[in-house]
């Protein structure tokens, strides 16, 4: 990216170069090559960002400056001051001689923690206590900018960058101005930074609002120039760095962009050049990459900027970001080497790990919608794997040699939701597409789209779900499974239309198979809302509850041989989870019994297997991934906590390539999982001691010692973990008062009440997400006497009154352990409190965000729960003509619309009724003892009520919404009748439209 203008500026610079301006370069034209190359998940891939806001203790909302100290302790600069991190929460330092905003914070080679302000200047932390450096100790200007480290041949050397005095260098405990300072352009300076071998010498270079300057070792200060340098309104960062034994200076340049300098000359990005979405860039970090090469990170006004093989991608709040307003980024390295990205954003604290999620999120396609339909990896005619995905709305995506192509739409059609890699009747690969609205492409090598004339008619919600090629007779054929006109062959040239005699109804085709069983018999096998499909090589046939199945509203289906080798077919359900079918013989299949892990949701997309054996499982809840175990599956769900972008996959968008990496097609975007990236973490975090507390008030002492009296002790300690922090336990147990230790919990401190006198010792045990034990932390207690029971105290009681004074002491000791006691219930209740409180956040997640009624999942475990012989009607409810309504009017109004829809069918229901919105412009009402009559009174003033409506956009009125309702009434005793309940109400909805729609059409079945 920027290449026309980097081009222009090497020419210029290889002319300064031939008049010995800048010193030795070399310039190496660029190449094309075309060897072939497996996809780079790091390219392709988004971090995954935790974030951290004002609810989990930040003391506000815009933070500036992020560091990680030698302790592992995350501190962060506010434009107020100072917090911390300790592990759980965040905690704003109380110390006002640190308040101000602060510009940097800064970790020194010795592990010293730095704070840079524009109000005390600069402070330090021993790892105890801050102390403020100014002109006491030679720093004569308050406003300091930056610290940066330096080389020297004595070692390191630290300087202090201030706005309005220049640079001044550390030396013995005491800043010393650097003497150049009166060689710098008058102005204010913001960052420094040192190369070594760039241009063949040791340099240090300086930059402000002056430009960008540079010095040799003992020489003066020099501007530098370069044809085509824009200094802009300022130079804001530079970052010096090396890979494989180049050296670059990386300059963000405010309203310029980003500039590298380096042997080769110079290479700009910006907004101008078409590469940045905001030329105001902060600072910059470097990371490893897993091709040996490097990645610069930037923090910018609109998002975290990665540079990779001179390409720019952006993360903003698309991928997780609270703000895109990014003030500071920090690289901190973990014990084991981890890199770990901390940046500082206007709302609130993010953090990335970089490089070792298993989870990446490649593409955001169709995320305004429901995301991305369908996904293939293959390879193009010179062997590089290349990447399809396609959407809801946002039409096809191609990912090959490193860039993204998009075709917005195929024929007029944004929506594409199925794209396989199958022979043509020629039988040759290609590579056929699906759209939403029911037509078939193929595309060839050089990218051309070719429409294939289908027979199948076009009605609404008609779509090619899933197509495979096979040879049969020596002849290749293709096979097209439809949402609503069932299976379709094209043989020859000739296509034939296939339904099962027992089919009724619209018969939608969800997945095809094909098996050939050892006699070299050839089948098929599809899966469709009325159940599993077997081809026999002349006709079609429904199985269902004859064979097993527990419900026939199917969806994905994969063949997985069991241990055995048995062929073994995973068909996905919409409300039964994945059930398996032992399909040995396919003249008598049989389901096999439910005994796999519980899934994270009963509605199962799909099952698919990779070469290692493992098998995902995607869901409306994540993706479960099943790992053989002892005879049986160890199971292991995937949500968004885990990276993912979305918790919902779409059926028929999974994928495992050659790698092993396995492709999903969730509602926010598409996913990769790469098991190779998963590394165990056998890492034992660090447990620190935070505090300790007595009756308030803080003991410094390594030994706690707690005087004769009533006295209460908090002790407060952190697990520094840097992901996973809510799976973080802790338990404790105090030698000498108990012998086991208590439950892993949550709590990260505890408090204790009086204690009989004597010496303890409270154990602190922690453990991280993975269960790594860390090293337990040891806390001496000492519990002073009275002076009643002190030895000669004692010798005294004994001659005067020993019986009596043994009572007490008895009587006293069980005092204490009851309030002890007292004092571990109330633990147990604000923990009883905390479950409740969770409790309540799980009914919140029965609604719909938008319109605010019930969710599909909420109706469908709404229609479980019903006793049995409940009487029951359903109203399926369809705006009409809502695609065209968004087309028109955008999605915002589209949203009032369907609100203002949801309020209308409200109004009209039983207090029992429930109301759900069952997806797109579908809702759904559930009646319980209501009979048809009464339903079709309801249905009937909802749609009058729709119809009354005056929805309007942006304070103009848009045009009459109106509604076709499909009702259906039944007895409910048996998972047939619900499934029949939703089926007929589905059918007579299909009704409604068929009638010129904004009608209610109707239907009763007999139990």
């Amino acid at each position: 990216m920027g290449h026309g203008s980097g081009g222009l500026i090497r020419l210029a610079w290889v002319a300064l170069m031939a008049f010995g301006v800048l010193g030795p370069l070399s310039a190496h034209p660029a190449t094309t090559t075309h060897d072939t190359q497996p996809l780079d998940l790091f390219d392709l891939g988004a971090p995954s960002f935790t974030t951290f806001t004002t609810r989990d203790g930040l003391p506000g909302p815009v933070t500036v400056t992020v560091r990680t100290d030698r302790q592992g302790f995350v501190w962060v600069g506010t434009p107020h001051g100072l917090a911390w991190y300790d592990g759980l929460r965040w905690h704003a330092l109380d110390n006002p001689a640190l308040r101000g905003y602060i510009q940097q914070l800064f970790v020194d080679h010795e592990g010293t923690l730095w704070a840079c302000a524009s109000t005390f200047g600069l402070a330090r932390y021993d790892g105890k206590h801050w102390h403020v450096e100014g002109t006491a100790d030679g720093l004569t200007d308050h406003n300091v900018r930056r610290l940066v480290e330096t080389d020297t041949p004595a070692g390191k050397r630290l300087w202090a960058v201030t706005t309005d005095k220049g640079l001044f260098y550390r030396d013995h405990g005491r800043w010393q101005a650097d003497p150049g300072n009166a060689q710098l352009p008058h102005g204010y300076t913001l960052a420094l930074a040192q190369t070594h071998t760039l241009f063949g010498q040791e340099r240090l270079w300086v930059a402000g609002s002056g430009g960008l300057w540079y010095r040799v070792p003992g020489g003066h200060w020099q501007r530098f120039r370069a044809p085509g340098f824009d200094a802009g309104n300022g130079l804001e960062y530079l970052l010096a760095t090396r890979n494989e034994g180049h050296e670059a200076l990386w300059i963000s340049v405010f309203n310029s962009g980003l500039w590298r300098l380096d042997d080769h000359g110079l290479h700009h990005w910006s907004v101008a050049t078409g590469d940045l979405p905001t030329d105001v860039l902060y600072n910059m970090v470097a990371t490893p990459t897993p091709d040996g090469g490097q990645a610069i990170w930037a923090s910018s006004r609109n998002g975290l900027v990665r540079i990779y093989h001179d390409r720019v991608r952006v993360f903003d709040r698309r991928y997780g970001l609270l703000s895109n307003a990014i003030r500071g980024l920090s690289l901190w390295r973990s014990p084991n080497g981890t890199c770990v990205l901390w940046l500082a954003t206007e709302d609130g604290v993010a953090r990335v790990i970089v490089g070792t999620h298993a989870w990446k999120a490649v593409s955001l396609l169709g995320a305004n919608q429901t995301g991305v339909l369908g996904v293939l990896v293959d390879h193009d005619h010179d062997g590089n794997e290349r990447l399809w995905a396609g959407s809801d709305g946002d039409g096809l995506g191609l990912y090959t040699r490193g860039r993204w192509r998009y075709f917005r739409k195929v024929g007029g059609d944004s929506v594409v939701n199925m794209i396989a890699h199958a022979d043509d009747w020629q039988g040759q690969p290609t590579v056929w597409l699906g759209t939403g609205a029911g037509h078939l492409w193929r595309v060839d090598d050089t990218l051309h789209f070719k429409p294939v004339a289908t027979p199948w008619p076009h009605p609404p919600g008609q779509s090619v779900n899933a197509m495979l090629s096979r040879r049969i007779g020596g002849q290749t054929e293709q096979w097209f499974a439809t949402d609503a006109s069932g299976i379709y062959r094209l043989r020859e040239g000739v296509w034939t239309a296939f339904r099962p005699k027992s089919a009724h109804g619209r018969w939608e085709v969800v997945k095809l198979l094909a098996q050939t069983t050892p006699d070299g018999h050839a089948w098929l096998w599809a899966t469709s809302n009325q159940g599993l499909a077997r081809f026999d090589g002349t006709q079609w046939m429904l199985l269902g509850r004859d064979i097993g199945l527990p419900g026939t509203d199917l969806l994905g289906m994969r063949l997985i041989p069991d241990a055995q080798g048995k062929p073994i077919l995973w068909l996905g359900s919409r409300a039964h989870g994945i059930i398996r079918v032992d399909a040995s013989d396919p003249l008598q299949p049989h389901t096999l019994p439910a005994n796999l892990p519980a899934p994270p949701d009963a509605t199962a997309d799909d099952a698919l297997a990779d070469a290692d054996g493992r098998i995902y499982i995607c869901t409306d809840s994540g993706v479960q991934m099943l790992t053989p175990h002892a005879g049986g599956y160890r199971s292991q769900v995937f949500t968004v906590r885990d990276g993912m972008v979305n918790n919902e996959c779409n059926a028929n968008a999974q994928f495992v390539d050659t790698h092993g990496r396995y492709w999903t097609g969730t509602l926010g975007g598409l996913m990769v999982h790469d098991p190779g990236a998963l590394k165990p973490d056998h890492e034992a975090k660090p447990l620190k001691l935070i505090q300790v507390r007595m009756d308030g008030k803080p003991v410094n002492d390594d030994r706690v010692r707690v005087p004769s009296g009533h006295h209460e002790l908090r002790v407060d300690f952190a697990l520094l973990s840097w992901r996973h922090e809510d799976a973080s336990r802790f338990r404790t147990w105090l030698q000498g008062f108990s012998s086991t230790p208590g439950a892993w919990t949550q709590d990260n401190f505890r408090e204790i009440g009086a204690l009989p006198p004597g010496d303890y010792v409270l154990h602190i045990e922690a453990r991280d997400y993975a269960g790594n034990l860390s090293r337990p932390i040891l806390l001496p207690i000492v519990v002073s006497p009275h002076w009643w029971q002190r030895w000669w105290a004692w010798l005294l009681f004994v001659a005067v009154a020993g019986l009596l004074v043994a009572v007490l002491l008895r009587w006293r000791t069980h005092a204490l352990r009851r309030q002890q006691r007292a004092l571990e219930q109330r633990i147990a209740e604000h923990t009883a409190e905390l479950n409740n409180a969770n409790r309540r956040l799980l009914e919140l997640s029965h609604h719909d965000a938008l319109t605010g009624v019930s969710n599909r999942r909420w109706l469908m475990e709404s229609l479980q729960r019903e006793d049995r012989g409940t009487l029951a009607s359903l109203i399926f409810i369809d705006v009409d003509h809502f695609k065209a309504f968004n087309d028109d009017f955008g999605h915002l109004a589209g949203d009032h619309a369907l609100r203002e829809v949801a309020e209308a069918i409200r109004k009209h229901v039983p207090a029992d009724a429930l109301v759900a919105r069952y997806g797109g412009e579908e809702f759904a009402c559930l009646l319980r003892h209501c009979d048809l009559p009464e339903a079709r009174v309801i249905a009937e003033r909802m749609r009058a009520e729709v119809a009354r409506l005056a929805v309007t956009s942006a304070g103009k009125a848009t045009r009459q919404i109106t509604i076709s309702a499909g009702i259906a009434s039944r007895h409910l005793s048996t998972e047939e009748d619900r499934e029949t309940l939703l089926h007929d109400a589905d059918e007579a909805q299909y009704e409604a439209k068929r009638s010129g729609r904004n009608c209610i059409r109707g239907t009763i079945r007999v139990a």
